[in-house]
């Protein structure tokens, strides 16, 4: 920030307004809030933190203006890590398919960073990628110093399999912001060295397998992991789902990461309620002291440093899935549409999104196979090149599944996938006081990620009483699932 504007703005000023709208805001008095955001910034044009406040208030209403006051904020301060990132977001995320007209409307006012890309992703949803080409290469041209926009026309490059293009577009992204653009790679290059690299570590830790050894597996492994946290929150009704409604001949492998004495007591409670023989637990130790606030994409990211070993050991298939997930129904189904295949993989990829969401991670079918393997063990690999205090940025697994997936087997036939669409994932619940829930007609999940919230609903519920339609229809009965 400017010393000359610093020192002409009273110290106590700027955070007063701020905090002032902020008490408005929570009050539910929006208006009033924008209205005295502008008031400051009429007075103070250029100041950072009033045009961040101006961004956070109208994200959820407009994200176009959001971004303009996002850029100005950045600009204002630029070398401000939290206001790139609320750029990368905003650019990342404006422009619907049906918004085309209105970025160009705004366009034809003046030619501006968020006319360009807001108009460019607008297109590029609506399938008119050439047109969005030229937007985002404008805007480069126009406005050089919002390196945001090559991750737009990374992702783009990617959708047209433009994948070296897209690489370098990345790499220059990454050294200019870093965030996601710096752990997302789509060349062959890249993951060709990954593949002659030494094997990477898997995890460190301990197994216990239930009684009865290896022979007591049962025909399918189950794999979820979690630290102590989200055991104790979505542990026991996600593993209840499991054994009550999924209907599945299986062993579920937990793992814990730095299990603590409360994780201890509930793995045994959890033992006790559903049987020994049901598991396998697994114990990681490891010292996440140097990831900071990025221990989190550890978490998220552990589980796939051990599935190579499980495939090998084990011989088993393997359905991995987030433990924020409960099954609601049936999943054999579901199973039955991998037959034959090497992986089933809950994908977006016929949507115009990001490189980092083609693949989730929340529901993954890996079968023992060659090519299977060899899949996942890449996927490891490339975790584990970027996992390191820094570069263990969040959607990690997601952009190597997806970097592995698009030029990981340039010189190989690669692993035959079947894909599962994005709504066998429901946001909808209800719970009533005794525990019984209500879910989706016809999803396979209840995915606390897909509603972006829920964590007390699933944690609230205890049986599986009918679905929302039976409600609606005025039949309020418990149901088998299926």
């Amino acid at each position: 920030m400017d010393s000359a504007l610093s020192s002409s703005i009273p110290a106590t000023a700027v955070p007063a307004l701020i905090d002032e709208a902020s008490r408005l805001a929570a009050s539910g008095d929006h208006d009033a809030a924008l209205a005295l955001l502008r008031s400051g910034l009429a007075r103070w044009p250029a100041q950072p933190q009033l045009h961040e406040a101006a961004c956070r208030l109208l994200v959820g209403r407009d994200r176009a203006e959001a971004a303009v006051h996002a850029v100005a904020a950045l600009r204002g301060d630029p070398a401000n890590p939290v206001l790139a990132d609320n750029v990368w977001q905003l650019f990342t995320h404006m422009g619907e398919a049906g918004e085309v007209e209105a970025f160009e409307r705004r366009l034809a006012a003046g030619e501006d960073p968020v006319a360009l890309v807001g108009l460019g992703n607008a297109l590029r949803r609506a399938g008119r990628a050439h047109r969005a080409e030229a937007c985002y290469r404008r805007a480069l041209e126009l406005f050089p110093d919002l390196s945001m926009i090559l991750s737009r026309l990374a992702c783009l490059c990617v959708e047209q399999q433009r994948l070296e293009e897209a690489d370098a577009l990345f790499l220059a992204a990454a050294a200019r912001h870093g965030g996601r653009d710096a752990v997302t790679r789509v060349g062959a290059d890249f993951l060709a060295a990954l593949k002659a690299g030494p094997e990477p570590a898997g995890i460190a830790g301990t197994m216990t397998l239930p009684p009865g050894g290896v022979e007591a597996l049962r025909p399918l492994l189950v794999y979820t992991s979690c630290d102590s946290r989200y055991l104790s929150l979505f542990g026991p009704t996600m593993l209840r789902s499991l054994v009550e409604d999924a209907g599945l001949d299986a062993t579920i492998v937990l793992h814990v990461v730095n299990p603590d004495a409360g994780a201890e007591r509930l793995l045994e409670t959890l033992r006790q309620d559903h049987g020994a023989d049901r598991f396998v637990i697994l114990r990681e130790t490891v010292d996440l002291r140097p990831f900071g606030p990025q221990a989190k994409t550890y978490y998220a990211c552990s589980r796939f440093l051990m599935l190579p070993d499980l495939l090998e050991r084990f011989g088993r298939p393997v359905l991995m899935l987030d433990i924020d997930l409960m099954a609601i129904r049936d999943l054999n189904p579901l199973l039955a549409r991998t037959e034959g295949a090497d992986l089933g993989l809950m994908t977006k990829a016929l949507e115009k999104l990001d490189v980092w969401s083609l693949l989730y991670a929340d529901v993954l079918l890996v079968r023992p196979t060659l090519r299977a393997r060899r899949f996942v063990g890449l996927a490891r690999r490339y975790i584990r090149h970027f996992l390191k205090p820094g570069t263990a940025i969040w959607f990690l697994d997601q952009a190597a599944l997806a970097g592995v997936w698009l030029a990981g087997f340039a010189d190989e036939v690669p692993p035959r996938a079947v894909w599962f669409p994005t709504d066998i994932h429901s946001s909808v619940i209800m719970v009533d006081p005794d525990g019984n829930y209500w879910t989706d007609d016809h999803a396979f999940f209840y995915s606390v990620r897909a509603t972006g919230g829920g964590q007390q609903a699933m944690a609230r519920a205890r049986r599986r009483a009918g679905t929302i339609g039976q409600i609606q229809a005025g039949g309020f009965g418990r149901q088998d699932p299926g």
